[in-house]
């Protein structure tokens, strides 16, 4: 009886604790337990141990093997876990009028059609993995049409907003944080993990790994590489990270401590709109097109597989347009 409570709360905390960490509660419970003997009682119901079903399993282990991020694996798993307890039935056995019930589900709870379109994506591309691997004969998915949205107008800081932003960081470590988020373009993400040793001071760039563990170099401009040396200068610890926090342990600085001291920053500028690190990074790519950068270079600095993906990132301005037009136009 006692290793099979075990068992079950270890299913509980799975994908809440890495497998070490499992292994030290498992040993901490077992000696908890130890000279205890368990009876089960039989006049309350039994408990409910939810298990997720092999096939999302399978599924989510095939996307880590492709790289997908640990954010987008928990997405994907979220989703696919609240599907199969709603739906009650064999996934092998769902139909396209079970996903689209799904859907309005969600809909009637209040989620917008951007999100819902999202949640179709994912079991579009759940369903479309179990008919490719031959598990199903037909991917009900197929017939799910898009949910439609009005995509967002992704706005990037004006040179103005630009300016007040810069001007409101107040600590050494404020102005490193957002000179090499803004000069990088970095997803936050990929800006925690570097270390102050591995930046190149010469060429004033660095290697990061991306989304799919894919390595690339970014670079640093002279206002990066300042506040970054007058940051360092500052700190009394012998950590290796680039950004770390301001007590001691001094551990690194992590992807919500630094949206959250964006939007410190962005409040204490007056623009009057939420400052966090994707804005700067699409500002990023939106002041690289206008000062002459191709798509094609923008997308390598910014680590996107497609040219569709930048084209979101980056609105090229009017003016641009208009240069370019009395430029290479025949008068």
């Amino acid at each position: 009886m006692s290793t099979e409570i075990r068992n079950q709360i270890i299913l509980e905390l799975q994908g809440e604790f890495t497998t070490d960490q499992l292994k030290i509660i498992d040993l901490a419970v077992a000696k908890a337990m130890r000279g205890y003997k368990i009876k089960k009682e039989e006049t309350l119901p039994a408990p409910m141990v939810y298990e997720l079903p092999m096939d999302i399993r399978e599924f989510l282990a095939r996307k880590e093997m492709k790289g997908c991020s640990s954010g987008t694996i928990k997405q994907y798993r979220d989703l696919l876990s609240d599907f199969a307890l709603w739906v009650k039935k064999d996934l092998r056995q769902v139909k396209d009028l079970d996903i689209l019930a799904y859907l309005d589900y969600r809909a009637k709870l209040g989620a917008s059609n951007r999100t819902l379109d999202g949640k179709r994506l994912i079991l579009s591309s759940f369903y479309t993995t179990m008919h490719e691997t031959g598990k199903m004969a037909y991917n009900p998915s197929r017939t799910v049409d898009p949910v439609k949205y009005k995509a967002r107008l992704r706005e990037p800081l004006n040179d103005i907003e630009l300016e007040k932003v810069r001007a409101a960081c107040q600590t050494l470590r404020e102005k490193a944080l957002f000179e090499t988020l803004y000069a990088t373009g970095g997803r936050v993400s990929e800006i925690v993990g570097i270390n102050y040793g591995e930046i190149d001071k010469q060429s004033r760039s660095v290697i990061i790994t991306g989304k799919g563990d894919q390595e690339r170099c970014i670079f640093l401009n002279a206002k990066a590489m300042l506040a970054i040396d007058n940051y360092i200068k500052s700190r009394t610890d012998d950590s290796p990270a680039l950004f770390i926090s301001s007590r001691a342990p001094y551990k690194r600085l992590g992807k919500e401590s630094i949206e959250r001291e964006l939007r410190a920053i962005g409040e204490r500028s007056g623009i009057g709109r939420a400052v966090f690190p994707h804005l700067l990074r699409h500002t990023f790519a939106t002041d690289m097109l206008e000062h002459g950068a191709s798509l094609n270079e923008v997308s390598e600095l910014l680590g996107h597989k497609k040219l569709d993906t930048t084209k979101i990132y980056a609105k090229i301005s009017t003016n641009t347009l208009a240069i370019s037009y009395k430029k290479h136009h025949a008068a």
